[in-house]
């Protein structure tokens, strides 16, 4: 099953939005957004904490 995060749903005034199957790539792609876009990091744990499974 695909898993989701969005930065709406953490707060953020983000359109950002991803959606996959493959785990470890949505970890890279949420902790490369946090850090560039809002500069924070998130912990794969964290990741894992916020997504949905869609």
């Amino acid at each position: 099953m695909a898993k989701e995060i969005a930065c709406r749903d953490a707060g953020y005034d983000c359109d950002f939005m991803v959606r996959s199957e493959d785990e470890s790539q949505l970890i890279k792609f949420v902790q490369e957004h946090a850090q560039e876009t809002h500069d924070t990091q998130m912990s794969a744990d964290d990741i894992r904490g916020a997504w949905k499974t869609v």
